[in-house]
């Protein structure tokens, strides 16, 4: 278990991916341009969109370290960032809640205030996620976005000195303080790895996990056996004290062993106004009018597209996962060809032809070797009572 933070190894990885980034800057732009001539277009189209959506689906694709984000997770594979990043679109367009209000478990705080390499630092009170209510997740995706575009506007303000290197990533501090396994909500912690970590890759840099005890040795060790390498080595377990000589005092509130103010006293750049003013197309709440009173707080964006099973009769693509469009039924996308799907169809194909049989012979096999096993108990219990001189088992 790395506890120490390895502050050698933090500043290597940072650096390649600065230098990725350089490396790689003229086909994030090329892909950006496909992105807005072709796939943007055919979203439009194909789902109808309103001229705030449209604006807001253009300006987290103008988001240029967003794209590097999705290239590098796709090992810089073009065809399959596109994809991705057209499902995460379309996810977006119909996941996010409109006028959803971001939530108060984040808590990042405001420039300069960053760690030694320059990234925000985002405090997390891990059994207030693990055991809230899913309702409250709508505004943690708002808050994870918030946090996309504050990277944002760092890298604004960064453009405007010439020595200043981009902002990609901000580094989790997560108190693990009053968590309770027991009461730890495991849907919310499957919901989370499963459909929101995927949609914002690489915004970690590292995780600092505090008050961290014995207690869950055995949960980070099954945990660590599931991750890649790369991610286990951004995950440290510091002492407070560790914590302070990696960001120093005036990097860290009070009730953290630092010098500025308590956490809950420090002004938040997700839940400021500053935001709003990002030339008012950051986010589509801040583009359309606010909601009448009447409208319920639960209210979702209608879908537009609707996914089809792999192995459906409806499916053209039988086999592969595929969208729909609910306002065109005719028009449908196949979505990405993965070999483990061609394994899982050819699999199901195959039982659903001799899946009947095979449990057949199960049942023959077994009520053989019970027969068997009874048949054999039978001549113990002769043997053992004895039989009539002359006579012989049959």
């Amino acid at each position: 278990m790395n506890n120490r933070i390895a502050r050698s190894v933090l500043e290597g990885n940072h650096k390649m991916l600065i230098d990725q980034y350089k490396a790689n800057l003229a086909d994030v732009r090329a892909l950006q341009s496909t992105l807005n001539d072709e796939i943007l277009s055919h979203v439009v189209q194909e789902f109808a969109l309103s001229d705030a959506d449209h604006t807001w689906a253009k300006e987290w694709i103008s988001d240029t370290a967003t794209i590097f984000r999705f290239l590098r997770h796709h090992r810089f594979v073009r065809s399959f960032a596109l994809e991705a990043i057209h499902t995460t679109l379309v996810w977006r367009l119909n996941v996010l809640r409109l006028f959803a209000l971001p939530s108060a478990l984040l808590h990042c705080l405001p420039p300069p205030i960053c760690d030694p390499l320059g990234r925000p630092l985002v405090f997390l009170q891990l059994s207030e996620l693990l055991t809230c209510e899913r309702t409250m997740m709508d505004g943690l995706l708002i808050s994870l976005d918030r946090l996309r575009i504050h990277l944002r506007l760092l890298n604004t303000l960064n453009n405007e000195f010439a020595n200043r290197e981009i902002t990609l990533q901000c580094v989790f501090v997560i108190d693990l303080e009053g968590l309770s396994i027991q009461s730890v909500n495991f849907k919310i912690l499957t919901w989370f790895m499963k459909e929101v970590v995927p949609r914002y890759p690489g915004m970690l840099g590292a995780v600092f996990f505090l008050n961290y005890s014995w207690t869950y040795a055995m949960t980070w060790s099954l945990a660590k056996s599931l991750l890649p390498k790369s991610a286990v080595a951004r995950v440290f377990f510091p002492s407070r004290e560790e914590l302070l000589q990696y960001c120093s005092a005036s990097a860290l509130p009070s009730n953290y062993g630092g010098a500025l103010s308590p956490l809950h006293l420090i002004e938040d750049p997700l839940n400021s106004d500053d935001q709003r003013n990002y030339a008012s197309i950051a986010s589509r709440e801040w583009c359309m009018p606010a909601p009448s009173i009447g409208l319920p707080e639960t209210l979702h964006r209608q879908p537009s597209s609707v996914s089809i099973p792999p192995r459906s009769s409806l499916n053209p693509f039988f086999g592969y996962p595929t969208v729909a469009s609910l306002s065109r039924p005719h028009m449908v996308q196949q979505g990405r060809r993965r070999k483990r799907d061609l394994l899982l169809t050819l699999s199901v194909l195959w039982w659903r032809r001799w899946g009947k049989r095979i449990i057949i012979l199960l049942y023959f096999l077994i009520i053989v070797g019970l027969t068997r096993k009874k048949v054999r108990r039978v001549a113990r219990w002769m043997l053992g009572v004895g039989l009539p001189s002359g006579s012989t088992l049959p």
